[in-house]
């Protein structure tokens, strides 16, 4: 698959590591708009995009990726070791989007209006919402949130105009052992059709459960399902490529492709698990390049995806130097972000246009306490500025 990005794109993003490439915070109104509607433009962030990370220390830490990582985070009191966000926009509402966040220590999410003018955090009246076990991994998809719990089961929810949350007919839904990322993937050949798919760490078959998700948001297995990946292969991470799922094998040091039928079932791709570096954790893709954060030995392994077959083809030099990650990484605007407890940080990467990995040391935030799980918001540009 042909990258998007060019070698002086590459060379502009390393020369500004150390202010991390993307927008910051604008505003003003036009003389020609309304007293109104030039109030509510001054007042907010056009073009921002901020970073969200718990802690295991009880703290939600806000990074505005507009300024040198040498400022230090804003922070709110937060649940502790908390390894599930999800963002979620509530379509032609001011007050959202609103943050997700698991809380391990309530059995609860909590949830949080992020203000459009600062990115600042404020608890919503409706939280905390509590789940039947402790919750973990989240994925969203339009309104619908689904959050993976220790019970092996996935709670559905709807998310309301206020932010508040409705659990949806027939949650929670069973799915398997050890229950702890899911992935929620529009179809790519059924137009309207969507899936979810949970990894079940614990099941000896290393097996991932298929969801369809019904008009109502509750979830309807697939046939086949669950699929198998490898004995005690311990699936993780995952990375969703329009038509194909990849998932990481903490246990077998791989990464296993599938392609995705029409019914959401899942097919082996030729040559899968791929190998890579040692506990392979987490997944971030972009333009083609597939990124494997390995926990055991500090690596990222790198991979062109062909567009065809799905297929997984090592870059050259592959793997790189990396982090060892206290979450899961995540990508935002042609840099991924890697949390890493031992370090205290949040280590910013970039690739060039042969999926070469680039690590850019000046771009690493400064978390306080050990950074575990990760979000982003983007707030669009607002024309006129």
């Amino acid at each position: 698959m042909p990258c998007k990005d060019t070698e002086n794109r590459m060379v502009l993003r390393l020369a500004l590591a150390g202010m991390v490439l993307l927008s910051g915070c604008g505003g003003g109104g036009s003389g020609s708009m309304t007293t109104m509607q030039t109030t509510m433009q001054s007042a907010s962030c056009s073009g921002c995009t901020f970073m969200y990370a718990t802690t295991n220390a009880g703290q939600i830490l806000k990074f505005p990726l507009r300024t040198p990582p040498s400022i230090a985070p804003t922070s709110i009191a937060g649940p502790a070791n908390s390894s599930g966000m999800a963002v979620v926009s509530v379509p032609n509402l001011p007050q959202s989007p609103y943050l997700f966040v698991s809380d391990p220590g309530a059995n609860a999410i909590r949830i949080y209006n992020v203000s459009a003018i600062d990115g600042e955090l404020s608890e919503a009246t409706a939280s905390p919402f509590l789940v039947g076990g402790t919750p973990g991994g989240m994925t969203s998809i339009g309104t619908l949130l689904y959050v993976a719990t220790s019970a092996g089961s996935i709670e559905a929810l709807n998310v309301n105009a206020d932010g508040s949350l409705s659990r949806i007919l027939g949650s929670p839904f069973t799915a398997g052992s050890g229950l702890t990322h899911l992935a929620a993937i529009s179809s790519f050949s059924v137009s309207g059709a969507s899936f979810v798919y949970a990894a079940n760490t614990e099941d000896p078959n290393g097996s991932i459960s298929a969801f369809t998700i019904e008009a109502s948001g509750a979830l309807e297995p697939i046939p086949g399902s669950p699929f198998s990946t490898v004995p005690n292969g311990g699936p993780a991470g995952f990375y969703g490529g329009g038509k194909f799922l990849y998932v990481a094998l903490k246990n077998a040091n791989a990464v296993a492709a599938f392609a995705i039928a029409d019914n959401g079932s899942l097919t082996p791709i030729a040559g899968s698990p791929f190998a890579a570096g040692q506990g392979t954790f987490s997944l971030a893709g972009a333009d083609g390049f597939l990124f494997a954060i390995n926990n055991s030995d500090g690596t990222i392994s790198s991979y062109s995806m062909n567009p065809s077959t799905g297929a997984l083809t090592a870059v050259t030099g592959s793997p790189f130097a990396g982090s060892v990650a206290s979450g899961d990484t995540l990508y935002v605007d042609g840099l991924f972000f890697v949390p890493s407890a031992q370090f205290e940080s949040i280590d910013a990467f970039g690739f060039d246009s042969a999926g070469a990995v680039q690590t850019l040391n000046a771009s690493s935030f400064k978390a306080t306490s050990g950074p575990v799980a990760l979000a982003s918001v983007f707030f669009p540009v607002i024309d006129p500025p």
